[in-house]
């Protein structure tokens, strides 16, 4: 019996609300407060706009960072190639990097006198020079 009052009223009252308001306005009411909730979504929520578009920005730079250390490890790769089949560049960076020399050469090192009395440490071609003049000598 209870039941069937709470029901009556209800509806009662779902009546009263629809003469007052009207369905169109109940309706349109309902689907302001869903494009409303769609727009939060859409700007506020959790995964929204904003966020897509710096993880878009951020997708691209690590695609651009990819296919630049792409481009780098090709070159050093062909670099590599290169140093171990060619002879003359070889030989070229052992006379370059260790100051070796052929039968029969002589190294000309021109020095800066300012720079030297400046520079108290010695480097390597000092070095070079030295085991060079030594062996000369023998």
């Amino acid at each position: 019996m209870q039941y069937l009052k709470e029901k009556r009223f209800s509806q009662d009252l779902s009546d009263r609300i629809k003469r007052y308001i009207g369905v169109d306005s109940v309706l349109l009411l309902f689907s302001l407060l869903f494009f409303l909730y769609f727009v939060y979504i859409i700007f506020f929520g959790e995964k929204n706009i904003f966020k897509l578009i710096q993880k878009e920005r951020y997708r691209s730079q690590l695609k651009a960072q990819i296919t630049q250390l792409e481009r780098d490890n090709h070159n050093l790769q062909e670099k590599i190639r290169y140093l171990k089949n060619d002879r003359f560049f070889i030989e070229k960076k052992a006379r370059e990097d260790l100051g070796l020399v052929k039968e029969g050469e002589e190294i000309y090192v021109i020095v800066d006198g300012k720079e030297r009395k400046n520079k108290k440490e010695e480097r390597w071609i000092d070095r070079v020079i030295q085991k060079y003049q030594e062996f000369r000598l023998r």
